[in-house]
């Protein structure tokens, strides 16, 4: 194995001062272009800076005219663990200078027990803390169980025990389906959703009910969501409006506070 701490790959006598961020790397096979300032590493490649460990089939790293390490490009079965994020893709690209790992071609991250995938999964080394981009939910519990979110994009603050999903919000548990622009979900210690909130103008729909308001906050081992904000529901052909709309989930109960209620009629023809 070829091992060597990458700041120093290059150097030459008064190269100057190393970057407070050394990377170490290991693989089967090295390849040095020192014209070209960047190295290429294969088989069982591994890169190592602070608390982030990425192994690949292939690393390719490029230096500063200071020899410095500045842009690692990894690819092939990329896999970086830093804490207890992950994140997998087929291609990424690590910044040095600012820490940050962008992953591209299938990736998916996890942060904890929490688990997504989308177009791009993003951290940066030392910050409990991952993006993706047209995020998808990963579930393992059973389809009537699992609540299932997309967006165009997912923050996950582990310290927080939260996850924020903005940019077309579709959550789905069973049959019930909420869509607004934001969500934010919030986590039990097993890592299972326990509440949404949503805001900036939701609809929920189940069957043959909906209801629609500014605000949703959805309770889920309760099954229980209110939406608030000038709220609007109908359950058949039955229409409402009040301050409050209370859906339980799976049941066929709807409560709406100081409601005003409209029931639709057929119109026939008059001949």
């Amino acid at each position: 194995m070829t091992s060597l701490l990458l700041g120093l790959l290059l150097a030459a006598p008064d190269a100057g001062v190393l970057l407070s961020r050394p990377v170490a790397i290991s693989a089967d096979k090295l390849e040095v272009f020192k014209k070209e300032s960047r190295a290429l590493y294969s088989g069982h490649a591994k890169a190592q800076r602070d608390t982030m460990t990425m192994t690949c089939d292939f690393l390719e790293v490029f230096f500063t005219p200071a020899s410095d390490v500045q842009r690692i490009v990894a690819k092939g079965n990329v896999h970086a663990v830093d804490g207890d994020r992950e994140a997998w893709g087929d291609q990424a690209e690590f910044i040095n200078e600012t820490g940050v790992l962008t992953l591209h071609g299938n990736p998916r991250g996890k942060q904890g027990p929490r688990e997504v995938e989308g177009e791009v999964v993003t951290f940066v080394t030392g910050i409990d803390k991952l993006t993706v981009t047209k995020a998808h939910s990963r579930v393992k519990e059973p389809k009537d169980q699992r609540v299932s979110i997309d967006a165009d994009l997912l923050t996950l603050e582990g310290t927080r025990n939260e996850a924020k999903w903005t940019g077309h919000v579709r959550a789905v548990k069973a049959k019930t389906i909420l869509v607004a622009p934001e969500v934010t979900a919030h986590y039990d210690d097993q890592g299972e959703i326990d509440r949404v909130l949503a805001r900036g103008g939701v609809e929920v729909t189940e069957g043959d009910r909906w209801a629609r308001g500014q605000n949703a906050d959805y309770d889920v081992p309760k099954g229980r969501l209110v939406v608030t904000g000038k709220p609007q529901a109908k359950q058949g052909k039955t229409r409402m409006n009040g301050t409050r709309v209370t859906f339980f989930t799976g049941t066929e109960f709807l409560e709406v506070e100081n409601a005003t209620t409209v029931i639709e009629v057929d119109k026939k023809k008059v001949k």
